[in-house]
This record gives structure tokens, sequence and C-alpha cells, in this order.
């Protein structure tokens, strides 16, 4: 209970109180009469005795009657609030958030724990109709009149109970959330519940109240985020500026940063880089202890100070912890299973150890299918490639399809000696008769598959033409800029629904990528030769990633098969068989394409199957992720409830009661009345 003028009351209070009690010390001014005997007047004698100013207070009913009405209305002068669950008729959603960072220890057992049993209480607050314990409901079954529904959300949302009445239902929905590693993203779950707060808000009699069961730490909380039409309530979880009473400091040293990268002319020479942030409130010294197919190779002490304070202000999460970066070298020309740990005793165990499958070494080899293009050749050779092989179109003709794709990975890294094929084909202005079986980039050209098609220039069509958008965050042009590019003729490509348009230029999409039985083709429509790309800095950057992220199955930046938690993994699968992967949880996958396809990810740890060859043998799936390893409690979350409206940190709804209070008093006043008038028969 909460008071919005207790200052008043107060005041008040110190007046009236003492004045009343007052009254019951005052002496009574009689005039004196002579009197035979007082027998008779006995009344009269215990009046005198109560009214006498120098005697102990006698227990008086009225007087404590009168206490309890004028108390009463200095409750209601208070103005005393209660945080209500719901109105009659409204509907509650209780959002539980069961990321990453909710498995903190901070609080016995699990944050997760303590947010389920948070919600269990709301739900037994709640009557059959989802009003609040005994302020009525409808009746079983009828969502219209109220009810509660339970949505669970960590990378995405899903709804674990949907409307309903039933306690019994919405608590099983409860106990049935299960922790994660994921990331935590509060955006998906406000776009599922958001129709539901639309038709709250048109049907006036009808409101929803949204309860986030949270500690805050959630990717989307410096981003405006909105939910029109519903009243929300955020109940932090954990220890923190913002968090629980009772609940432990934040303690956890997190490794927030991993990979491994090979040298372009050594590639048996290995780097691997790390990173580790302390997001507690105490100087942390420990050691981080990385691991060859578990024979320790190097132990690093580190050492690192508290995490900074965050501002009051700052509500978004700040990533701001003391950190500290590693580097491990080491010779190993095959294939590993690399682990990095550090042997701190914190709160959140899910950061504490990173895993990554090391591939074995490898020199990449490119066959560019030309008939003459030396920016091309040079802009391959500058990315590293160091075996680059040269057909003509008709050559290329003559050769055994199946012979062009080069054997699989071997764990000794032995693979890469010349004729053992390719694992990069460049088609310069040349469209091949048959599709290989290799991955590929066309230039001026596209496979001949159904899905993709590449379409002349036409003669109304401006000769010219510039990039006007790209998917900057795509792996084939991270870091390319071609806002500068200018391009001549490029022409365009139809592409089908499977394909994914990389850029567009002014008469349609210039480049795509499709991948068809396990082969990737990425496609640009447009010749390099008549362009000003080649003399731009971001021609060998994109032929880079073309190179190493087709030619390495996807490991364009680090030479370790890894994964964070909510990603999907393609890994090959050339069997047709199903694949199972043991580990935290069991993966059963089946084989699409020539790949396997693996559901997203949900736990951190170390996955094993017999069903494939290394290094896809063994994957590891780590948290890596600052915002759930920062685990310090976020006092608010910025939510904008009205449409248009500039964000507002959520807060629970007060509800006045001093009516209550008011007509207490007025109950007692008739008590007192009654007391009173009986006593003057007496």
């Amino acid at each position: 209970m909460g008071f919005l003028s207790p200052i008043t009351a107060l005041i008040a209070a110190g007046i009236t109180i003492p004045l009343l009690v007052s009254l019951y010390f005052l002496k009574l001014r009689r005039r004196q009469v002579m009197i035979s005997s007082t027998l008779l007047w006995k009344k009269a004698i215990q009046d005198m005795q109560v009214n006498s100013p120098f005697q102990r207070l006698r227990k008086s009913l009225l007087l404590l009657l009168q206490l309890l009405i004028l108390g009463a209305l200095l409750f209601a002068m208070a103005r005393p609030t209660l945080e209500t669950i719901a109105s009659p008729g409204q509907r509650v959603v209780i959002v539980i958030d069961h990321s990453g960072s909710m498995n903190t220890t901070d609080v016995s057992p699990t944050r997760l724990d303590e947010a389920k049993k948070a919600a269990l209480e709301l739900i037994d607050n709640l009557d059959v109709g989802g009003a609040p314990a005994g302020g009525g409901g409808g009746a079983a079954g009828d969502s219209a009149g109220g009810g509660a529904m339970v949505v669970s959300f960590a990378q995405n949302a899903r709804v674990s109970q949907s409307f309903t009445n039933d306690p019994a239902q919405l608590r099983d929905a409860v106990r049935g959330i299960m922790p994660t590693d994921q990331l935590s993203s509060l955006g998906p779950a406000l776009s599922l519940i958001e129709p539901y707060a639309n038709s709250s808000s048109a049907d006036e009699s009808a409101g929803l109240v949204v309860y986030i069961i949270s500690d805050g730490r959630v990717l989307d909380a410096g981003q405006p985020m909105s939910l029109a039409g519903a009243e929300l309530r955020y109940i932090p979880i954990g220890g923190g500026p913002g968090g629980m009473a009772g609940a432990a400091d934040p303690d956890n040293l997190g490794i927030v940063s991993f990979s491994a990268r090979r040298d372009y002319d050594k590639p048996e020479i290995v780097q691997v880089f790390a990173r580790a942030a302390n997001y507690g409130t105490k100087q942390i010294k420990t050691n981080l202890t990385l691991t060859l197919d578990g024979q320790v190779t190097r132990v690093q002490p580190i050492t690192l100070q508290p995490a900074p304070p965050r501002k009051d202000s700052d509500s978004s999460p700040t990533n701001a912890g003391n950190e500290t970066s590693v580097q491990f070298d080491f010779v190993l020309p095959g294939s590993a299973l690399v682990v990095l740990s550090h042997d701190y005793d914190d709160q959140l165990t899910s950061d504490d150890v990173v895993r990554l499958t090391l591939a074995p070494a490898r020199r990449l080899r490119v066959l560019l299918v030309t008939r003459g293009n030396d920016f091309l050749v040079k802009g391959i050779q500058s990315v590293g490639v160091r075996q680059l092989a040269f057909m003509t179109p008709e050559k290329f003709e003559d050769q055994d399809p199946v012979s062009l794709k080069r054997g699989g990975w071997e764990a000794s890294g032995a693979s890469g000696l010349a004729g053992e094929g390719f694992d990069v084909i460049v088609f310069d202005g040349y469209s091949p008769k048959t599709t290989p079986k290799v991955d590929s980039l066309y230039l001026a050209s596209a496979p001949p598959i159904e899905g993709i098609q590449r379409v002349p220039s036409s003669e109304d069509e401006p000769a010219s033409q510039r990039v006007l958008t790209w998917e900057r965050d795509h792996p084939l042009l991270r870091y390319v800029a071609l806002d500068d590019v200018i391009l001549s003729e490029p022409g365009r490509l139809v592409v089908s629904p499977q394909a994914t348009v990389l850029a567009t230029g002014q008469s349609g999409p210039i480049m795509a990528e499709l991948v068809q039985d396990g082969v990737r083709h990425v496609v640009a429509s447009f010749d390099v030769l008549q362009s000003n790309w080649p003399i731009k800095i971001s021609f060998p950057v994109f032929l880079g990633n073309t190179v190493q992220t087709l030619g390495l199955g996807g490991l364009a930046d680090d030479a370790g098969i890894a994964y964070r938690t909510g990603e999907v993994a393609l890994v090959p699968n050339d069997t047709g068989n199903s694949l199972t992967y043991t580990g935290p949880v069991t993966l059963n996958v089946r084989r699409t394409q020539g790949a396997a396809v693996l559901p997203t990810f949900t736990r951190v740890g170390l996955y094993r199957t017999d069903g494939v060859e290394p290094p896809f043998n063994r994957l590891g799936v780590n948290l890596l992720a600052p915002d759930e390893s920062d685990i310090r409690t976020a006092d608010v979350l910025n939510v904008s409830t009205v449409a248009g409206d500039t964000l507002a940190k959520t807060s629970a709804i007060r509800r006045e009661v001093w009516r209550w209070f008011i007509w207490g008093a007025l109950a007692v006043m008739l008590v007192e009345w009654l007391v009173y008038t009986r006593r003057m028969h007496l």
C-alpha cells in the first residue's frame, strides 16, 4: 500500500489526535450543591474522576471508537493506494523472460524460478473471471469477460497459454516454461500482444494489463518500443540497482568474444582471440585456460577491476564491464576442439566456457573460367588465394562436373593437393551449360537452374546506373560500400522467392544468392570490366568475402566452427540419412538439399554426432553476448503505452482506496452512537 498525500495526513493527525485525547483529561466546571448523601450519585463521582487531569487515563470504549473514526478519516486524507492485478472485466497478460541471464543464481535457485514464482502469485490473486480475488468474475471459459494469458520470450516470443479463465491451465503454462541460453528481445513479445491490446482499447469496458517479469536485460532496451492500449507493469527480478530486495549483488565474469584464425600464407599457424568482461562489483583475479582436444595448452592469468556503476537515468543495457583481451598462438595443421574457460565461481555459468571446432588447415583452390580479366585475377590473388587455376569456357565444358568438386575436410589437414578439384569456381561473363557441384560466383552470367535468370539491359534503360540498395549485413557484402560504384548496362536478375536478393539497381535486382542441392550460387548481372568497381577498395573486399564464404563453408572470418544460441546450423550431409546431435539437448534433423538444417540452438554446450565427417561432427554453441553476461537488473523498461508518445517508464497502476476508509469511519461512527445512547439510558 502507498499514499499520495502522507504529509497532509500526518499534519492533521498531529493536531486532531492530541485534541481528542485531551478532551478526556479536561475537568468539567460544576456548580457546588449541598446534598444529604452521594449514594445515588455514583455515576457523577465516576464522571468527576475521569475528568481529573491529575489521574491516569482510564479505559474508555468511546475514546477507542472515536480514535478509530479519526484514524479512518486521516487515512482517507492520506489518499492510500493499492497495487492491483486488474479491474473487473480487464484481461491480464503475464510475460516471462526465460533468456540466458535469467539463469543467474543471485536469487535462489535462479531468476527464472523466481520469475515463475512471481507469475504464480499473480495467478493466485486472480479469480476465475480474471478479476482480482473477491471482485467477481465471469463464467469459466468466457475469456471475453476477463481471463489471463501467459507469454514467454527470449530471442523470440511464444504464447504458452492463450486467454483462459482456468487458473490450473495458467499455472501449468508457467511451470512448463523451460530455461534457455538465448538472447533476450522484448520486441517480439510486444508485437505478439499488440492485437489483444488494440481489441481492448476498442472496447472501453475492457482493458489489458501486461506484467513483464524480467531482469530487463533486453537487446532492444535502447530502441523505441510501444504497446498502445495496455497498462504495463514491470516486475524486476534479480540483484542490481533496480533489482529485488534481498538479492545478492551481481557477480559475473563472462567470456564475451572468442574466435580463431589461420594465417593466409601459413595456414598451420593458428591465432585464437578472446575477450572477458567483469560485470560484478568487486575485483576478480582468475585464470583463462585453453585446451585442445582436452589437453591444456595455455594458461593466462587475468585481473579485472569492478564494472563501473550504471547511471540511474540509463535504463538500457550498458555492456560497460571492465574488459581484457587475450591472444593465444600455436601451430596445428589438423582439426581440434578448442575450449577456453575460466575458474572463477560466479552467478552465471553459461558464459564461463566457450568452445569451437578448429577446421583443418586448407589452402583454397579457386578456378577462374574467363577469356581474360586481369582485374579479376589480381583481385582474387590479393585476398590470399595462392592456388588459382584458369580455364577458357571451351575447356571447362570438356571437364567432368564430378571431378571439379574438391574432396571433403580431413582431420589431418592433408587436403589441398593438386588435382583434387576446386573449392570455388568463378565464371566471368560465361554461363555454363551444366550446373557445377561446386559453390560458384557468376559475373555477367547465371547458372542454368530454375529460380534465377540474367536479363541483359534493354535500350530504354539508362546506360549507366548506380547501386540503389544492398544488404550491408550479409556475409558476402560485409564492409562493402557500393554507393560510389557506376555500372554500364548492368542488366537485371529475375529471381524466385527461394533466392536472396543482395543488391538492387535502377532496373531491378543485380546481385542475388541461391542455394540448390547444397550448392551456393552467387550471381551478379553486371560485367565488372564495364564499371568502375575494380578500382574501388570494396572490390577486393567483396572477392575476399565471397571466396572465403563459399570456399570455407561460411567460415569467412574464423577458422573455427562455432555457433551462438539462437542461430541455425547448416552442415554438409550428402548421405541423405537423418542425423542426431547429442549435447545439452538432443537435436534430430533430416537432409535438406544436400545439407542438414539443425533447429535453433537453445542451450550452450558441445553437440556431437557420428553422421558427418570432421569438423562438423562436433559443434560448439556459445553465449558470447555482453547483454546477457551483464546481469545487473535494469530498474525500468522504456516502453511507450500511448501511440506516438515519447518513451515512458513502465509503472504499476495505483488504485486509490480512500473511499473504503470513509465508509469504515461511518460504520464505526454508527457503533459509537449506539454505545453512547446505551450509556445515556443507564
